[in-house]
């Protein structure tokens, strides 16, 4: 009889934990808001991948080794303004704007930016860009950035 009356009891504590957790977890809404919203603040640069083709052939894929003087960040501003540091003592400065439904394009000194967005939540916001780099003359590299709060 104790048995019975244990497996009982916990039985139902352990579906009662289940209830009361379940009723208290927060829905994900920042897909409901826009996206010139979702992307204003400061995101820490995470990784960069590459992956590079050359004469249309893929012969490589690399992840850029992070050294940040002191942090890598990508900063977009409600007004438009954009900053972009990465392994470098002072940011990228310029403004952003959003090209279309899934295109964000900065005007930056020394460096412009052109990305296609891939994923935008409130914690992770992912790109890529294509084009061509001076670590690798005569390939075209995609360039893969993942930014999280």
């Amino acid at each position: 009889m104790k048995t019975y009356f244990s497996g009982l009891f916990l039985t139902a504590g352990l579906f009662s934990v289940i209830l009361f957790a379940d009723s208290c977890a927060k829905a994900d809404h920042s897909a409901d808001l826009p996206k010139e919203q979702q992307v204003v603040g400061t995101w820490s640069i995470n990784r960069i991948q590459l992956r590079i083709y050359q004469g249309g052939v893929f012969i490589k894929d690399t992840i850029i080794k992070q050294t940040p003087h002191p942090t890598n960040y990508v900063k977009f501003d409600a007004g438009g303004g954009f900053e972009y540091k990465f392994n470098t003592y002072s940011p990228d400065a310029g403004s952003y704007q959003f090209v279309g439904a899934d295109s964000v394009v900065s005007s930056s000194i020394p460096q412009n930016y052109r990305w296609k967005m891939l994923t935008l939540t409130n914690v992770l916001f992912t790109v890529v860009s294509k084009g061509s780099d001076p670590g690798f003359p005569g390939a075209v590299v995609e360039r893969y950035e993942t930014f999280v709060r």
